[in-house]
């Protein structure tokens, strides 16, 4: 299955097909999200994308996310991390390059990840349950909104002739 996670941005053409949702973080400078792979949802594994938020509200649930260390951008009384509610599911189509090589600080945020791997995914599934059993919370992204339009627009692909075939 290759690691649970990795570190990537998102494709223009995904916020495109979900604008309808604006709880989205925006895309501006390709924002980076940490992709879990394979959480359980909807009875099948699926890929999410957890977007990294600089300034997310001391007083937020501390199961809503998981801490990391400042950015710069970060302000007084705010908290950067993973924030689950503005998790989504994504497919590896709409994922991009992410780059973090020569980056100290990605590099001590990935090792933060890593070293707490197990806790982020049993807090990103227990958040993904809550939403799927209706205990949905204020400002949280359309988790099924997504997922349809995503899975919908794939179908038309299939049967819309082929321009080019990347999938080799």
């Amino acid at each position: 299955m290759g690691g649970t996670m990795k570190l990537s941005s998102i494709s223009d053409d995904f916020f495109e097909l979900v604008k309808f949702d604006k709880e989205l973080m925006d895309n501006t400078n390709r924002r980076p999200y940490l992709i879990i792979l394979r959480l359980k949802y909807s009875g099948i594994r699926q890929d999410f994308a957890v977007p990294f938020r600089s300034n997310i509200d001391s007083n937020t649930p501390k199961d809503q996310y998981f801490s990391l260390p400042p950015r710069k951008t970060t302000q007084k009384h705010h908290v950067h991390g993973l924030h689950y509610l503005k998790m989504f599911p994504i497919k590896s189509e709409y994922l991009r390059k992410f780059n973090v090589e020569n980056n100290p600080y990605y590099a001590t945020l990935l090792g933060i990840i890593n070293k707490n791997l197990k806790t982020i995914v049993k807090d990103a599934q227990k958040y993904l349950d809550d939403y799927q059993n209706g205990r949905k919370q204020r400002y949280c992204t359309n988790i099924d909104g997504i997922y349809l339009a995503m899975n919908q627009i794939l179908e038309v692909k299939d049967v819309a002739p082929a321009k080019e075939n990347n999938n080799g």
